[in-house]
Order: C-alpha cells, then sequence, then structure tokens
C-alpha cells in the first residue's frame, strides 16, 4: 500500500512538471543571440490563443526597445532606427494577425424584373467586377513569386548567421537585420492571405452576377420612354459618323508606309494618328448605333407586339451584321495598337535637342494624340462587351418566341456560317511573302490543285497517245514514247507557271532569283540538270528506247522499260529493277542488242575426243540447234552453223553459230542453256565422246637409269614392296 501511494506521489510530479513546461514560454529572441528557430516564438504548429499571443508579442516589443534604449545610449544611430523599424513592423504583425476576416458582401437578390438600362448596369458592373478579378489575380500570382523568393534569401541569411562566432561583433547587427527581413516576408504573406480572402469573395460575387445575369432575359420588361431614347442613341451616333467620315483622309490611312515613314517626329505620323483617332471613333460610334438597333428591336419582343412574319427575319439580319462589325473591329484593333505602339516608341526616342521649339510643339502634339488614341480604344473596349450583350438579349429572346425546329435551324445556320467565316480566315491568313507578294493557305492549296490538275491532265494526253499509236499500227512506239515524255513535261511546266502566276507571284521580278538559281544550277545540281539534259538527249537521239535489251559498262544487261527525268529503268531477267543514271548512258559504253533489229547471232562453244569424225559431229549439233525452238528459220544467209576452231589441249573445239528469233535476243542465259542441253543430248545419241582434260608424265630418267632401264627399275621397286 505503501508502494501504492509512492508511485502515485511520483506520478502526480510528473504530470506537474509537464504541466509548467507547457505553460512556460520560450525564451523571447534576442538579435544578439537569435537560434535556428526564434519565429516559433511568434508561429506555432498549434495556434496560440490571442491572450498567449498577446503576451508573447508584449514581451518581444519590451525586449526590443530595452535593446533600442541601449544602442541609443551607446551612439549606434543607425541600429537603432533599425530596432525601431522592427517595432513597427512588429505592431503591425501583431495588427495582421488579430484583425478580423474581410466580410463578404451580401449577394444582391434576383429582381423581378429588369429594364434594358438596369440590365445593361448589371452587365457593366459584372464586366468591371471580372476586369478587377483578372488583375488581382494576376497580381497575386506575381506576390508569391516574390514571397517564394524572399524566403530564400531568408534562409540563406539564417545560415550565414548561424555560421557566425558568439562573440562575432556583427552578430547582433546580422541578427537585427535576419529578424526585420523575416517580418516584413510575413507582413507581406499576411497581406497577400488577406488579398486571396478577399478575391475569392470577389469570384463568389462574380459568380452570383453570372448568374442574374443569366436570368435576365427572361425577366425584361420595357418603359414608355425605351423606344425613344434608343431611337435618339442610333440618330446621335449616326450623325458623328456623318461628320468624322466628312473629315477623315482616307488615303492617309490605308497607306501602311506612312506609319514607317522614318525614325524622327514628323507631320506624317501625327497625320496617321489622327487617321486612326478618327477611324477608331466611327468604329465607337457604329457600336453605338448597332446597340441601339440591337435594343429597339428587342422592345417589341419584350413588349409581346412583335410581328413574327417579319421581325423574325429582320432581327436575324440584324444579329448578322453585328457579328459582320464586330470581326471588323476585332481585325482592325490589333492594327490601331501597333500604331499607336510604334507612334509612342518614336516620340519616346525623338527627345528635341537645341530648344527646338516647333519639335517640342510637335511632340506634346503627338503625345496628346496618343492619349486620344488610347482613351477611343478604352471607350471601344467597353462598347464592344456592352453591344455584344444587348445582342445575346436579342437572340436569347427570339429563340423563346420561335419554336424548337426553327430555333434549331437558325442555330445550325449561324454555326456553319460562323465555321465557313472562321475557315475561310484562316485559309486567307498570311503565311510568309515573295517579292511582296503575300501567300496564304489557300493559295497553296491552289497551287497544289493546280499541279495535280497539270499531272492529271498529262496522264490522260499520254493514254489517249498510246492508244491511238495500238490503233494505227504503222506508228513507232518510240515515238510515240518520246511525244508522250515531251507532252509530260510541257504540261507540266506550264502548270507550275500557272499555278505560281495564280498565287501573285510576279515572274518579271524573278532576275536575281534566276542568277542565284543558275548558281545553285552550276555548284549543287549540276548533277541533275546533267541527267535530265542526258535524258531528252536519249529521246531526241533514239539510240536508246523503251524495248531495248543493253549491256552497260558494269556488266548490267536487261530490259529498258521506262526513260525518266533523271533516270533509266532497266529489268534484268531476274525481274530486278535497276534506276540507272541518263548520264551514264550518254558518257559510257552501251551495248545495245536490239538498236536497228531484233535477230542475234550467238556462238555456243563444245569439244569432242580426239578421232571422232567431224562430219557426224556437224550433224549432230545441226540437229541439236533445229530442236531449239528459239533458233531463226528460213532466213537465207542466216542458217545454223558448226565450226572447226581450235585443237584443244584434250579436244577438238568447234562452234554451233545460231541466229536467235527477236524473243530469243532477251534471254541470253535461258537460250545458251538450252543449246547445251540439246548438245549434249545429241552427241551422246551418235555416240561421240565429250573429253575431260587429261595429262601423260613422261620420266626419262630415274637414279641415273634412262629410258627401259629406269621403266625396269621402277617396276622391281613396285614388286618389292
Amino acid at each position: 500500500m505503501a508502494m501504492v501511494r509512492i508511485l502515485l506521489a511520483l506520478l502526480l510530479a510528473l504530470g506537474a512538471g509537464f504541466a509548467s513546461a507547457e505553460e512556460a514560454s520560450p525564451p523571447v529572441p534576442d538579435p544578439r543571440n537569435l537560434g535556428a528557430d526564434w519565429w516559433s516564438y511568434f508561429v506555432t504548429e498549434s495556434p496560440l490563443d490571442a491572450d498567449k499571443f498577446q503576451q508573447r508579442v508584449t514581451a518581444a516589443q519590451t525586449s526590443l526597445a530595452a535593446y533600442r534604449d541601449t544602442l541609443r545610449s551607446e551612439g549606434d544611430a543607425e541600429q537603432a532606427r533599425v530596432a525601431e523599424r522592427l517595432l513597427v513592423d512588429l505592431a503591425r504583425f501583431q495588427q495582421l494577425r488579430t484583425a478580423p476576416a474581410p466580410v463578404s458582401r451580401p449577394a444582391s437578390p434576383v429582381a423581378a424584373s429588369y429594364t434594358l438600362e438596369e440590365a445593361l448596369q448589371r452587365h457593366a458592373a459584372w464586366r468591371d467586377l471580372n476586369q478587377q478579378i483578372d488583375a488581382e489575380r494576376e497580381e497575386s500570382d506575381w506576390q508569391s513569386v516574390i514571397i517564394a523568393e524572399q524566403r530564400q534569401q531568408q534562409s540563406r541569411r539564417r545560415n550565414n548567421y548561424l555560421e557566425l562566432e558568439d562573440t562575432d561583433p556583427q552578430r547582433a547587427q546580422t541578427g537585427l537585420g535576419l529578424m526585420l527581413s523575416r517580418f516584413a516576408v510575413e507582413l507581406k504573406r499576411l497581406d497577400l492571405d488577406r488579398r486571396r480572402l478577399v478575391l475569392s469573395q470577389a469570384e463568389e460575387r462574380l459568380l452570383r452576377l453570372r448568374a442574374e445575369l443569366d436570368a435576365i432575359p427572361e425577366l425584361l420588361v420595357s418603359s414608355p420612354r425605351d423606344a425613344a431614347r434608343w431611337q435618339q442613341e442610333q440618330e446621335r451616333a449616326e450623325r458623328v459618323i456623318a461628320r468624322l467620315r466628312e473629315q477623315i483622309d482616307q488615303s492617309t490611312l490605308s497607306d501602311p508606309k506612312l506609319v514607317d515613314s522614318g525614325q524622327g517626329l514628323s507631320e506624317t505620323q501625327h497625320s496617321v494618328l489622327v487617321a486612326v483617332s478618327q477611324d477608331i471613333e466611327i468604329r465607337l460610334n457604329q457600336l453605338v448605333a448597332m446597340q441601339a438597333r440591337l435594343a429597339r428591336n428587342l422592345i417589341p419582343i419584350i413588349s409581346d407586339v412583335v410581328d413574327k412574319d417579319t421581325d423574325t427575319e429582320a432581327a436575324r439580319r440584324l444579329l448578322a451584321e453585328h457579328r459582320e462589325l464586330q470581326e471588323q473591329v476585332r481585325q482592325q484593333r490589333d492594327r490601331w495598337r501597333r500604331i499607336a505602339e510604334r507612334g509612342r516608341s518614336i516620340a519616346a526616342a525623338a527627345a528635341p535637342e537645341g530648344g527646338d521649339t516647333t519639335a517640342v510643339k510637335l511632340r506634346n502634339t503627338i503625345l496628346t494624340r496618343l492619349k486620344q488614341v488610347d482613351g477611343a480604344l478604352l471607350k471601344l473596349d467597353q462598347q464592344v462587351p456592352s453591344t455584344g450583350f444587348v445582342a445575346d438579349l436579342l437572340k436569347a429572346r427570339q429563340n423563346a418566341t420561335e419554336n424548337w425546329f426553327d430555333r434549331n435551324l437558325t442555330d445550325l445556320k449561324d454555326m456553319s456560317g460562323n465555321s465557313w467565316s472562321m475557315t475561310i480566315d484562316l485559309l486567307g491568313a498570311t503565311l510568309f511573302e515573295v517579292n511582296e507578294a503575300p501567300v496564304t493557305t489557300l493559295d497553296l492549296l491552289r497551287l497544289a490543285l493546280i499541279l495535280t490538275a497539270a499531272l492529271w491532265l498529262s496522264k490522260g494526253i499520254r493514254r489517249a497517245i498510246s492508244r491511238v499509236g495500238e490503233r494505227r499500227g504503222g506508228v513507232s512506239q518510240n515515238s510515240l514514247y518520246v511525244f508522250g515524255r515531251l507532252v509530260h513535261y510541257a504540261v507540266l511546266t506550264i502548270g507550275i507557271v500557272v499555278g505560281l502566276s495564280s498565287i501573285g507571284i510576279d515572274f518579271t521580278k524573278f532576275a536575281l532569283f534566276a542568277s542565284a538559281l543558275g548558281i545553285g544550277i552550276g555548284f549543287g545540281l549540276q548533277t541533275l540538270i546533267g541527267n535530265f539534259v542526258a535524258g531528252l538527249i536519249i529521246l531526241f537521239e533514239k539510240s536508246l528506247k523503251v524495248g531495248d535489251f543493253v549491256e552497260l559498262e558494269s556488266g548490267v544487261t536487261g530490259q529498258v522499260n521506262e526513260i525518266n527525268m533523271r533516270s533509266t529503268l532497266i529489268t534484268t531477267n531476274d525481274n530486278i529493277d535497276i534506276l540507272v543514271p541518263n548520264s551514264e548512258f550518254v558518257g559510257g559504253r552501251v551495248i545495245n542488242w536490239t538498236l536497228r533489229e531484233a535477230y542475234r547471232r550467238t556462238k555456243i562453244p563444245f569439244g569432242v575426243a580426239y578421232g571422232t569424225d567431224k562430219e557426224l559431229v556437224q550433224q549432230a549439233a545441226l540437229e541439236a540447234a533445229d530442236k531449239v525452238p528459239w533458233t531463226l528459220r528460213n532466213a537465207r544467209g542466216r542458217e545454223p552453223q558448226v565450226w572447226f576452231v581450235e585443237f584443244g589441249d584434250s579436244s577438238l573445239n568447234f562452234e554451233l553459230i545460231v541466229w536467235l528469233t527477236p524473243e530469243a535476243v532477251k534471254r541470253p542465259g535461258a537460250v545458251h542453256a538450252a543449246y547445251l542441253w540439246e548438245i549434249e543430248s545429241k552427241l551422246n545419241e551418235h555416240g561421240i565422246e565429250v573429253p575431260f582434260p587429261q595429262r601423260d608424265l613422261h620420266l626419262r630418267s630415274m637414279f641415273g637409269r634412262k629410258d627401259d632401264d629406269g621403266a625396269a627399275f621402277l617396276s622391281k621397286t613396285s614388286a618389292g614392296d
């Protein structure tokens, strides 16, 4: 029992010790002796309650104030000012940590009805809030990058501080800087957190506004003065447009060279800016007039007085006009901005020197005009979505008045029209320029279409030429082939010229390009051009034609099947296609077996044993030649012959001389094998021996013995073995 009491007392003592350790605060950060985790004094893993945080901040303020007074008494005014700044940041840190969270504005309820003017006000509020959110989101992202970089710098400063010795005189100064930079980073982080909270609240408010805008088309109502108000707005905008069109100098605005007409200030640049400003004003008032027209078409619909047979089609045409105007403004807006930026850069770079009052006045005038251009562009950027919003309202209410089929049919037409317009715009975009001639995707497609048509036309003409040659047997096929190739080159050349001309390329401006092309042909393209010229020589010279059987210096043999621009296609008897450059036929030695006529004589060598009857050999060889179907028959002066050519080492050598039929000329290997086969068969049939090489060995002496004595000695020696 006593032991249990002792254990309970120990446990109570340990618990009290732990509780006191938890209640004890860490030491107040001292710039002269900061620990690696000194920031945990202000920010802990588990959030501190308000009282404990206030106690710690108060203790830190007291310690820093005492250290500031010490620095002042020691005459270190600079470090005392750093300590004072640190106290200010600490107070600001306390204020931000304890400040209540921003309160979101209450959501405005959706009204029971909206006039068109009220709807435009709600849309303007949504647009302004959307722009503010975009700017704030971009700024928050940028601040996040800055804070991340400053935290890395803070980490490096802390490591440098911890590496200093305790007795280092720079330790206190470095500690103050470390604390000051850390508070600066944390103040930015707290401010960024509040901004992000406000941003999220604004995004929620934007969503509510968007939902309200989506509900507005069904809640629109008209007031008695709406029609007169929008009529006046349209007339006022049209009067402004008419006045501006009388003033604007269209020729100055349409000349792009005026924009880049010099690096210095000039009256031309000012006139361009004036014309741009007037053009923007015209487009702005066109949008205002378009908005008034859309509103005037919308009022009868929301008043339920629309004539469905007439006003529906008028509204569709008006919406189409709005889309076209909006696209025109979008295309011109980038050009206007580029002109303004160009004028601003010139005005900034061309600062007047020497007190030239004229240049100063011109520069100030240009800067004033640039401000007007910027203001007009800002108004334009605000008017474009406003007019688009009224167009969306008109379209939504019009769709509500139409049946399902008409509405979907209209949407399909609009979608098809928009897709076609986008496709035309993409195809009409300039890809590059050749001799100041813009080349678009549509131009390239046109060029490809023309070349394809030229190829098909060439193919059709060559096919027609071939058919004419087949019907008229007296026409040379080689002449038809040459004519077809020339027609192919001519049609292809005409197609290339017509295609390049169709995309706006002027061949009269290609003198320099032609010179450069000639140099390129002389160096890099000489092989290609050489083969092309060689192909033309072959076609016109007729020394080589399709169907000929040729043998080249390289040993390649085969039939000519095609004579192309760069090479000639030869097919061997093994059905292997070989592309031979045309220059090899012009510059090298070529054996054409079928150049003038299709008949060819061949020689088949063979041998028989000594002592064989020559007449019998001739009879057997002629019978073999007669049995081979490729032997030319009934040709006077070209009958088969047998020639006795020489006394060989082991045989009497003969040659069978045979003239071949045209189809056999192109098969030399098979023909030679067929004649050898039949010759061997006929020699066996007549009992004629085909010898094999034999050698007789004559020994004149052996170990001093000659002739018969040597032979007898060799016989005895062999018998003794």
